[in-house]
């Protein structure tokens, strides 16, 4: 066992022997033999312990089993206690996600407060199999069916070369200590149902059900590279970012197959979910202005691009510019300048610089986003325009539109900020103070 373990983390390049290792240990037989073989080999460890107080006294032992150990050995300990149930009710999430999502975020702080190179856990073969049956009941990608990796970002899991028998069996040879957790037989848990029943009865379909699984999935990781790498070269002949968010050329997105399966790769990283793949599909040929919802992000089918950005909801809306105001820096910078109209005085032609007449303006001015229904009268024309066929005859893309900044005197628009100025706050024969506001 220490032969094959050492190896393993050699073979897999997991770490240096000088780094300093966190270990997640529960009391476990899986984790007190990962934490026997990390002391006895002489590296560098620390324990982290999570209680999520869901068995009582129970959980209460097993911590104080663990500590015992680590005072034995001399081991640095954190230990947690997590309200688990009363989060996964506040959340709606089932109690397995919320101990997930409670210890794992409880590691991450661990490791950026005491710089920590890695955090191992005690995963192995066993749980590659679960994992692999849990992730195909729910539909996954080719990502779910990869199995475990022995290396991801800061967690590493050393133990992946054996198997839960093989565990017990050295715990037992060798007098390793340690804990049952009773809810492992509650087959309530998905993970539970899947290990007492689900893998018996595939065993009784063919006894090599076990190898033959590893086996599987050892091909699925391999092939999953493969895709990976092929993805890449993907997102850079459609995918690219820009100040405003990211952007999927269509036109260059339609020439892949197979489509569903590489268009959700794309955004998955978003937050989009598999279940809105179609409709975003059925979307490409159709007109422009259809929006999809991550929780974070919005997806808007444009004229050629789909354009992925955060979601406005909830951004501050109004910038008041009172008279005396000379310089704003939020939500964009603007300088504003006082002038006096003289007989060689020349209005700017710069788009980023508009010249109102002072006197035919209410303060304070308004900065904000333009609304639906909307009309100005655009400089050199004598009627009015609604801001939005404005926008239509300019060519600006759905996310232009939304994040445009339009420059109002009392709740009237008198500048497309970069734009176009109000006809009826211009510069004529008749002004005498100017008004001078520069973008940028």
């Amino acid at each position: 066992m220490v032969e094959q373990f050492l190896k393993y983390i050699h073979s897999e390049k997991l770490f240096h022997s000088s780094q300093r290792i966190l270990l997640a240990v529960s009391g476990g037989a899986d984790s007190m033999l990962m934490l026997h073989l990390f002391v006895s080999n002489g590296f560098s460890v620390a324990v982290a312990h999570c209680n999520f107080g869901l068995r009582g006294k129970e959980s209460d032992g097993e911590e104080l089993f663990v500590a015992d150990y680590c005072d034995q050995h001399n081991i640095a300990l954190y230990t947690k206690r997590f309200e688990t149930a009363e989060y996964a009710d506040a959340k709606g999430i089932s109690i397995e996600m919320a101990a997930r999502e409670l210890r794992y975020g409880w590691f991450d702080e661990l490791i950026r407060q005491h710089h920590f190179d890695y955090l191992a856990t005690a995963h192995h073969q066993d749980d590659v199999i679960e994992t692999f049956l849990i992730n195909l009941s729910r539909g996954s990608g080719i990502r779910g069916l990869s199995g475990i990796q022995p290396k991801s970002g800061k967690i590493i899991r050393p133990m992946l070369f054996t198997n839960r028998a093989e565990i017990l069996d050295y715990c037992q040879r060798i007098s390793i200590a340690y804990r049952t957790d009773s809810s492992n037989e509650d087959t309530v848990y998905k993970r539970n149902l899947i290990r007492h029943e689900v893998i018996p009865l595939l065993e009784k379909v063919n006894p090599a059900f076990r190898k033959n699984a590893l086996k599987t999935i050892g091909t699925l990781n391999e092939t999953g590279q493969l895709f990976l790498q092929r993805m890449s070269e993907i997102r850079a002949a459609v995918f690219s970012d820009d100040e405003m968010g990211a952007m999927i050329h269509i036109e260059k997105l339609l020439a892949y197959s197979p489509l569903k399966t590489i268009l959700f790769e794309l955004i998955r990283e978003f937050g989009f979910q598999s279940e809105q793949i179609d409709d975003i599909v059925d979307s490409l040929n159709k007109e422009s202005g259809r929006k999809f919802y991550s929780e974070n992000y919005r997806l808007i089918k444009d004229r050629d691009y789909l354009l992925i950005a955060p979601n406005p909801l909830g951004q501050e809306k109004l910038f008041y510019i009172e008279e005396d105001c000379r310089k704003l820096n939020f939500p964009i910078h603007l300088t504003m300048e006082h002038l006096e109209r003289t007989s060689d005085f020349r209005y700017s032609t710069n788009p980023n610089v508009a010249d109102f007449d002072l006197d035919k303006l209410e303060f304070p001015l308004i900065l904000r986003h333009w609304q639906e229904g909307e009309y100005f009268q655009p400089l050199g024309m004598t009627g009015l325009k609604k801001l939005s066929d404005f926008f239509i005859d300019e060519k600006y893309s759905i996310p232009e539109k939304e994040n445009a900044w339009i420059l109002a005197s009392g709740n009237r628009p008198i500048w497309i900020v970069g734009k176009r100025l109000d006809d009826r706050v211009k510069i004529t024969s008749k002004t005498k103070k100017v008004l001078r506001v520069r973008l940028g």
